[in-house]
């Protein structure tokens, strides 16, 4: 009539659960750092905190690039520059 069997927890949950208590208090960029140390320099993802001044993300961004992708970018800002700076003398 009645399965006295217990289901059993899946530990590896409860661990996670442990670990993420530990980690709520730390501060956004304490997480980011945790996170980046977590999947390692190969794992190409970025984390910008949303106190991360544009210049900072731009950087990160262009970090992700081909030598060729930047390249590409690096020409593409000076056209601009040089554009501007012809308008600016008119």
């Amino acid at each position: 009539m009645y399965d006295s069997k217990l289901v059993q927890m899946d530990s590896e949950s409860s661990r996670i659960e442990d670990v993420w208590q530990q980690v709520k208090p730390l501060s956004t960029d304490e997480k980011a750092e945790l996170v980046k140390r977590l999947l390692g320099k190969e794992s190409g993802l970025v984390l910008v905190s949303t106190s991360t001044h544009l210049v900072d993300y731009i950087i990160a961004q262009m970090s992700l690039l081909s030598s060729e992708g930047l390249a590409y970018v690096q020409r593409a800002i000076a056209a601009r520059i040089a554009c501007e700076g012809s308008r600016s003398k008119r």
